[in-house]
């Protein structure tokens, strides 16, 4: 029953995030949020069923705040390298529009990679520790997207600096 819950907040979480990022976004960045939202889906999905078979990878993770901080180190850490491959690419982009957006959503990716990761170790921690409730996964899980959605939004402003 555990198990059916944290897959249903995952997935829950996973929509709070595609509507949180689509809120400030143009017609041109409609193909961001919705590629970012099959990733994330896809990504939760994996991550819920892999942690039935894993629980030792969270004997170092004893609770929800050092996941946050790991992870919210790491999503840190990559921004100004994701934005400066973004910028790379861009100078040699042939694609117009549609060619930037999809180098902004390769890199916005591989942040919801790294999100996905720490949001499966909460699940972990919930799911083989028992540590505290599905409110209080739901309310780390949040805290971890909040992370995320501003180091993206780093590099989606590019995108739109650069899509002048």
């Amino acid at each position: 029953m555990k198990k059916a819950i944290t897959y249903f907040s995952v997935v829950v979480l996973c929509l709070i995030l595609t509507a949180c990022s689509s809120e400030s976004q143009d017609n041109s960045n409609v193909d961001l949020n919705e590629n970012e939202s099959q990733i994330s889906e896809t990504n939760y999905s994996d991550s819920v069923d892999s942690s039935e078979d894993d629980s030792s990878e969270t004997q170092g993770l004893s609770d929800y705040q050092s996941v946050l901080d790991e992870y919210t180190v790491k999503l840190q850490e990559a921004t100004p390298i994701l934005i400066e491959e973004y910028q790379r690419e861009a100078a040699e982009n042939q694609n117009g529009l549609n060619g930037l957006a999809e180098l902004c959503n390769n890199k916005v990716s591989e942040l919801a990679e790294i999100c996905n990761e720490g949001v499966q170790k909460m699940a972990q921690i919930y799911l083989y520790q028992g540590s505290g409730s599905q409110d209080e996964y739901m309310e780390w899980g949040n805290k971890l997207q909040d992370i995320y959605m501003e180091e993206a939004a780093k590099i989606q402003q590019e995108y739109m600096n650069s899509a002048k």
